[in-house]
Order: structure tokens, then sequence, then C-alpha cells
């Protein structure tokens, strides 16, 4: 079968979140398929290539820009999906799609579903990295500024509408958790299957060897820092939990990990007590080795966690909200420790920093709990279940 692979960034070198479930997807399709790829680059980035079927990367300026938001206000679409328009790009998929004779679409996220030609009479396939509406929801009810409050309350009506109109264009559409598959069957009542593709953890962790309990009280957050929930909840828990941390475990460490943090961010980081910026890290065991937990701080946003859950099939023990377990099959208490609130993160916190066989109980129950759930051979049977569809 023959598969056009549409997604926004190239996976040669994942680092996110969302471009490790997209990069294992890839591979998972590509090991069983005849895969091309159509993807953005930036300008300076070198072109992608790959062992094996074609790949067009075409160069996309993502900054913000006043063109962008007029037109984007102008044509009453999404802003992220203006800044992802490129009429090069329609064209090579057009290209693409007219003489590579391809049975199926597979589109990597809602940026690129607009660039799936109306002719195509191939099985159609989205992948929804969230419900984009849902978290948008959610953006607007943590944004305290009253001004921007109301912006993002515009911005999420944009997104509302454009998703619910974009959802009946697909044979299936896959969500990667339940919470989000409810919400995308909701909006779109009348709209295509909507099946399951959980989120994964890096297969490659799982075959490092166990970690033991630090002594060190060492924390580790790890994540994409120019993220607003990530960005507002590291915030919030350098100010308030991990302040009442430090009265009860005053040696406590936070490391903050990631790329795109912003100058304020990294000010704000160097300047509190007990925290250090590592900034963006090409080798995270330097980190996973040397954190006694890792501590889920974000807030709002949808879909699930693939930090957490790296973290789990490394063995090193989670501490979250309830956001950040949303969506996976975890047991508080078992897998990992999931604050009834964000106010109560630092409780958590004390009895993983204090606790060994609590720690070697969870780390080993998160990794037994990875191998037998989010791993591409479980997790996405659903994908092959689609394409046994083909038209």
């Amino acid at each position: 079968m023959k598969v056009l692979f549409l997604t926004p960034r190239r996976l040669d070198e994942p680092r996110s979140g969302g471009t490790i479930k997209s990069a294992a997807l890839l591979s998972y399709l590509e090991a069983k398929q005849d895969v091309d790829v159509a993807c953005f680059r930036d300008h300076a980035e070198r072109p992608w290539e790959r062992d094996a079927g074609r790949v067009v990367t075409v160069p996309l300026e993502r900054r913000r820009s006043v063109r962008r938001l007029v037109s984007s206000y102008a044509e009453r679409v999404p802003l992220s999906i203006e800044r992802n328009r490129s009429p090069e790009m329609t064209d090579r998929v057009s290209e693409l799609v007219a003489s590579g004779g391809y049975d199926a679409v597979f589109v990597d996220g809602w940026l690129m579903a607009q660039y799936v030609p109306d002719a195509f009479a191939g099985l159609r396939l989205l992948h929804e990295h969230n419900a984009e509406h849902v978290m948008w929801r959610r953006h607007t009810e943590l944004e305290t500024h009253a001004l921007r409050r109301s912006l993002v309350r515009v911005e999420a009506r944009r997104v509302r509408r454009y998703e619910a109109g974009l959802l009946p264009r697909f044979d299936v559409v896959f969500a990667v958790s339940e919470r989000d598959r409810e919400a995308l069957a909701t909006l779109a009542p009348e709209g295509p299957e909507i099946a399951l593709l959980p989120n994964v953890a890096d297969p490659a962790l799982l075959e490092r060897p166990e970690l033991s309990p630090p002594a060190d009280p060492v924390l580790l957050f790890l994540g994409t820092l120019s993220w607003p929930p990530n960005a507002e909840g590291l915030s919030r828990f350098m100010r308030d939990d991990f302040r009442t941390l430090l009265e009860h475990v005053p040696d406590a460490r936070l490391v903050v990990a990631g790329s795109g943090a912003s100058e304020r961010m990294i000010r704000r980081v160097y300047e509190s007590r007990g925290t250090e910026f590592a900034g963006p890290v090409a080798d995270d065991e330097v980190l996973y080795s040397r954190a006694r937990c890792f501590v889920d701080v974000g807030v709002g946003g949808s879909g699930t966690k693939v930090k957490v859950l790296n973290s789990l099939a490394r063995g090193l023990p989670v501490v979250t909200g309830p956001d950040g377990a949303a969506g996976l099959e975890v047991v508080s208490g078992e897998h990992l420790l999931v604050a009834a609130d964000r106010g109560r993160l630092h409780s958590a916190l004390q009895r993983i920093l204090r606790d060994d066989d609590l720690w070697r109980e969870l780390s080993r129950n998160g990794r037994d709990l990875v191998r037998r759930r989010y791993v591409p051979e479980v997790a996405f049977g659903a994908l092959d279940a689609a394409l046994a569809r083909r038209p």
C-alpha cells in the first residue's frame, strides 16, 4: 500500500513530545507500507534525507508577522493555520498526489489538513495530537489578563469552528486519549469514525539499564518551554509549590531543561532559590540519571503527555497534577503520584524524595506499564485497522 505522510516538521531528530510520536508513527508505517513524506523545514535547515521513500521539504517562515495576523482575521481562520499556509506546499502535495498513485494520505496534525487535495479519492486519515478546541478553551480559562483573554477567546472560537469543519473531510480521525475522542465526537457528531491512537514513549528508553534512587533531592522538568501550558505551569510551580517544598526540604533542587525558553523565563529560573536552567540538552540521560523524580508542572492542554510516558519508560518516578495523568491508564501510588490539585504537588514530592521503597516500586511499575501499553506495536493497532479499509 502506498501512503503519503504529511507532517509540519522534519522527523529525523525528534525532540518534542509531538515529534517523538510522529516519528514513531512514521517508522511504524514504513515497516509495513511504501511511504513518501512531505513536510516543512526552516530556511536554514539542511534537506532531510531518508533511507526509504521520497521526502519533499518546503521552507517555511513561521515567525509572527502583521501580514499573517491581518490575513488570519480577514479570512477568519486560526492564526496557527495561517502561519502554516504555503502556496508552495499546496503545489508540491498536489503534484505528489497527481503522480504518486497513493492509496492513502496520513495527515499528522491539523495544521497539514489544508493540503489534502479535494480531488483525492483514496483513504484520508487525520491524526489529532490534541483536541485543539478543548486546548484553546482551556487557554481562555487560564488567561488572567483581560485584553489577552479577549484575544484568546476570539482565537478559541475560530479554532472550534475550523476543527468542526475539518473532521468530516476524513474517513478516520485518530485521537490520543479517550477524553479527546469524546470531545471530537461531540464536536462533529455526523463526522467520521474517531479511533484511539495513544501516544507512546521513546522505545529506546526501555533498553537503558535500571536506575537507582539518587540521594540528592533533585527534581527534573523537561519539556518545550515555549509551549504556553508548560511556561505558565512552570512559573506557578516555582512561585507556589516549590517554595513550599523548600520549607520542608531546604536542599531540594529543580532542574529546568528544554528548548524555547524566553529570556524572561531563563532570568526567573536563575533568580529563584534552588533552581537551575539546563536549557536544550542533547543527551537527556545525564538529566534522568541525576534526578530523583520528574515533576510535570504543565497546566491545561489536551492529549496526553509524552514527557510523562518517557519518564516512566526510563524508570524515573513521576509526580504530577490531574492534567499530567489525564488520558493515561495509570493508578496514583502504583505507577506515579498524582496530586489532587496543583497546589498539593509539594506533599507528593516530599513522599518520593524521602521514601526509597516507594521510589523503587514506582520506577519498576512505570516501566512495566509502558512495555504493556505505550509502545508502537501495542498502541498503533487502530492504524492497521484503518488502512485495511482501503477504498
